[in-house]
């Protein structure tokens, strides 16, 4: 699955897409990521999924409302903090349309979690990230 955990960074996808969002000074990442999966014509891809939830994670930060990971997210909290008067409101109905599609049946992510006795962690996970979005 490539990945080591059941947060939100813990796969190589989201670590690289953040990697890209925190060496650029615009939240268009975070948008091309939400609209990648808004748009997938059937099923989801992981990788997609998995750089969405980042996403969404990011757009939490700079809404300031961070969550408690694990891991600390230092380098993603110090760049929401500098780019804390960027406008996301157009940003939350994408992440609105998008994260429904991570936890469907239509995403290769969910079904891998599925077949993990971790998909719970996953699961509650993907829904605290939602409801930080808010």
């Amino acid at each position: 699955m490539g990945a080591w955990g059941h947060e939100i960074f813990d796969n190589d996808s989201a670590c690289n897409w953040q990697d890209q969002l925190l060496a650029g000074d615009n939240i268009a990442p975070i948008q091309t990521a939400l609209q990648r999966v808004i748009d997938a014509e059937d099923r989801v891809d992981a990788d997609s999924a998995r750089q969405a939830l980042a996403a969404c994670e990011a757009l939490a930060h700079l809404r300031g409302r961070p969550g408690l990971q694990e891991a600390p997210l230092d380098a993603l909290s110090a760049w929401a903090n500098q780019h804390k008067d960027v406008p996301t409101d157009p940003l939350i109905p994408l992440a609105k349309l998008a994260l429904p599609r991570i936890a469907s049946d239509d995403c290769e992510l969910k079904q891998a979690w599925c077949e993990t006795d971790q998909f719970d962690l996953w699961l509650a996970t993907v829904e605290d990230v939602a409801r930080r979005v808010e």
